[in-house]
């Protein structure tokens, strides 16, 4: 090998392992759940963006489409009955992201109280 094709393989050598040092990575890493320092109380933010659940909750709720809130805060378990996502995928969610969302695509009588109960002033 010439000292001219030495070089460049030195530099990419030093990079990549400079790159792993730096991120800690390694090609066996596996993910631990996110902190829940931004979501001590594990909620989930639910979309209230689908048409259906949205008119028929400002209509259950006697409100205006505008007002009916985009997202919402609950409880894995309430989001994972309006949801079509599974418990199993929203406990993924943690790996990634201490936030974790779904949308909407059914109504609930705990859906239509955690909205009113969201909406009164505190």
């Amino acid at each position: 090998m010439s000292a001219s094709t030495r070089q460049p393989k030195r530099l990419i050598a030093l990079g990549l392992g400079l790159f792993l040092a730096l991120t800690g990575s390694g090609f066996a890493q596996v993910a631990e759940p996110a902190a829940d320092v931004e979501n001590p109380n594990g909620l989930v933010e639910v979309s209230l963006g689908d048409w259906g659940v949205k008119t028929a909750l400002a209509k259950d709720l006697s409100m205006g489409i505008a007002d009916v809130p985009l997202t919402i805060s609950v409880p894995a378990d309430m989001a994972a009955e309006v949801c079509p996502i599974s418990d199993e995928d929203l406990e993924q969610q943690e790996v990634i992201s201490p936030t974790r969302t779904c949308a909407a695509k059914s109504l609930t009588d705990g859906l239509r109280a955690e909205v009113r109960k969201q909406l009164q002033p505190q």
